[in-house]
């Protein structure tokens, strides 16, 4: 996230040197760093005369302050260094950078040794361009930090705090600072509180740092609390560690195992081995999720982000908290690959790739086409035509949570889904070989890696740097073929939360049809499903477009009549084109088992237990499925997880 940056009254002095060498994205806060009482390291009046200034520069992103260390030894020196960064190097500080990359790179020795109260420094350094030899030693190490923390690694970061150690002085506050966020990555949420107050209480501290400590502690305390009580319990050959409570969302873990075990040797094979188990959370509620990840309450539900890949685990939040489940196997999947992505190309990779990449991969582990964009995808796209909305990749950066609408969030899932798929063929012919969608995302990722930015890696790949490349897809964006999607409601369903939805999605359909709707529920309530019918067939007439529920109401009813052709001749058209409307794959299951289609019926109702587990219907129809083929193992499962769920009474 990119914000206004002032420069503080401590710095006034220095905000015409080198043509403006000062861009307003440095920023510190001047009242916190250099105040009145005190300014690191020069003293207040040398602070204000602007003498040796040195400062801390924080950057507001995604909601949590990262502190960027950096030193600044004279101003003519300041002019000089920024004087070769281009604007664009210089925002491209991203939520876990130490110090800045490329170019800017040729002043990371200058990075600051955090001492207890005052910036150690030795004496040789300064007002002297050679390095001592300590400084050296702090390039590597400062530069070994922030890309261990890039990448999110606590073994990565414990190796290079153990290099930091040789070379901070007695007392450095970097240490348990560093040693603090390592174990938070780590989930060992104890140990990194008690870490990190050791710099929060520590009154000496740079003020900065005391302060993204507390951050720290907060996410800490939060992520402990909202946890207690959750089991642990290790998935697809232990490479994965899920944290549930006990409950009804243990009825996931069977289903997890499956696609865990699917899915990573695929994403394993594309970009390499996992070297550590991959954490999981998963939570029962949106509010769990907005406490442990920065994000509101109010974005999770404004843009429907419901699951998440920070701070080294993959964090979902429970089905059983929307009213008709939401497509979490394909979810965690998709959570997964930003994992991999993040630890093999660190925090450089842009925002756009990185759901392209992700949402490209998420159904590889049932077998789905990376390349091919699904109908709902289309149906968005064709809803985006229609009202002029594009969402561009500036838009996008820091997080697609920020969008303004699930409508909108969903659109910028379809463009950059399209603009990967397009930049990976491109680059497959260009490389005159086949299409390898997953090989070819873990080529592109490696070279971010190697170190490359965004566009480097572009014209590595496609011969066009970012700006090129967005422009020609944006044509190809605009003639993309919708098919038969132009006319239809737009997108996916939006998520129907159980507590604290705006829009009530559950109420019957709008007039004209309210009226027939309405009096077919009262009939259904009645215990008379004919005249149910009839009036639900008349809300359908009235309102043809209105969304999945009608179907299901009336479809209800017909096979409580005993009608299974008839209620087919609504369902089939409805699953083909409300594929995430759980209840219809339930009532498929139920319209199969009518007929003795045994395996059909299971087929259906798996469909709809990666959407919502927790309807009983689920697993109490499969029961009985798997005990008409004489499957009495599974069968017994079936009923063991019918009562885990029956507990919820969802």
């Amino acid at each position: 996230m990119s914000g206004m940056w002032n420069v503080g009254r401590c710095f006034g002095p220095l905000r015409g040197l080198g043509g403006g060498a000062l861009p307003r994205f440095l920023v510190s806060r001047a009242n916190g760093i250099c105040s009145a009482s005190r300014c690191l390291l020069c003293g207040s009046r040398a602070c204000a005369q602007g003498v040796s200034p040195c400062h801390f520069i924080r950057q507001f992103v995604t909601g949590r302050r990262q502190l960027v260390c950096c030193l600044v030894n004279r101003a003519k020196w300041i002019s000089s260094a920024f004087r070769g960064c281009t604007g664009r190097e210089l925002r491209r500080l991203t939520v876990n950078s130490l110090c800045f990359t490329n170019r800017c790179r040729r002043w990371a020795h200058q990075l600051l040794l955090l001492g207890a109260g005052a910036v150690v420094w030795p004496a040789a350094a300064v007002g002297t361009s050679k390095l001592a030899p300590v400084d050296a030693v702090w390039a590597a190490t400062g530069e070994a930090v922030r890309a261990c923390v890039g990448r999110e690694d606590p073994a990565c970061l414990a190796i290079a705090v153990g290099e930091l150690r040789k070379v901070a002085p007695a007392g450095s506050v970097a240490i348990p600072f560093s040693v603090g966020v390592a174990a938070f990555y780590d989930g060992r949420f104890a140990e990194a509180r008690t870490e990190l107050t050791k710099v929060a209480g520590n009154a000496q501290a740079p003020r900065d740092l005391r302060e993204q400590a507390e951050s720290w502690i907060e996410l800490a305390e939060s992520s402990a609390a909202v946890l207690q009580g959750a089991r642990s319990h290790r998935l697809a050959n232990a490479k994965v560690v899920a944290w549930v409570k006990p409950g009804a969302d243990e009825v996931l873990l069977g289903y997890l195992d499956r696609v865990l075990s699917k899915a990573l040797p695929k994403l394993e094979a594309a970009f390499g081995p996992a070297n550590a188990p991959i954490a999981l959370h998963v939570y029962t509620r949106a509010t769990e999720l907005a406490r442990v990840s920065g994000l509101t309450e109010a974005q999770i539900r404004t843009s429907g982000t419901i699951a998440l890949c920070k701070f080294n685990r993959v964090m979902i939040t429970s089905p059983q908290d929307l009213v008709f489940g939401y497509p979490w196997a394909d979810t965690v999947v998709h959570e997964l690959v930003h994992w991999f992505v993040i630890k093999r190309g660190g925090a450089g990779v842009p925002i756009w790739l990185h759901e392209g990449l992700a949402r490209s991969l998420q159904g590889g582990w049932r077998g789905a086409r990376p390349e091919v964009l699904d109908r709902d995808e289309r149906q968005i796209a064709a809803w985006g035509r229609r009202n002029k909305k594009f969402i561009s990749f500036a838009r996008m950066h820091p997080t697609m949570a920020a969008l303004p609408s699930q409508h909108e969030t969903q659109l910028a899932f379809a463009q950059v889904h399209h603009a990967v798929t397009w930049a990976l063929q491109k680059a497959a012919a260009r490389q005159n070989r086949p299409l390898d969608s997953a090989q070819a995302a873990g080529q592109l990722v490696a070279l971010f890696a190697q170190g490359m930015d965004t566009n480097q890696a572009l014209l590595a790949t496609l011969g066009q740097n970012l700006a090129a490349f967005e422009a020609t897809w944006k044509q190809q964006w605009a003639k993309f073929d919708v098919g038969d999607a132009s006319e239809a409601t737009p997108g996916r369903a939006l998520l129907v939360f159980r507590r604290g939805t705006a829009d009530d999605q559950t109420a019957a359909p709008a007039s004209p049809a309210r009226r027939f709707a309405e009096l077919g529920d009262r009939f259904a309530v009645l215990k008379r499903p004919l005249a149910a019918a009839i009036e639900y067939r008349k809300a359908i007439a009235a309102a043809p477009q209105d969304g999945p529920l009608l179907i299901a109401r009336v479809v209800r009813v017909l096979l409580d009549l005993g009608k299974t052709l008839e209620a087919l001749e609504y369902l089939t058209p409805a699953i083909d084109q409300y594929s995430e409307h759980a209840p219809l794959h339930v009532l498929a299951g139920r319209a199969a088992i009518a007929r003795s289609q045994w395996k059909q019926a299971l087929e259906s109702l798996e469909l709809a237990a990666w959407l919502n587990p927790y309807d009983p219907q689920v697993h109490a129809l499969s029961a009985q499925a798997h005990a008409a083929l004489g499957q009495e193992g599974e069968a017994g499962a079936a009923r063991g997880r019918l009562a885990l769920v029956e507990v919820v009474g969802l």
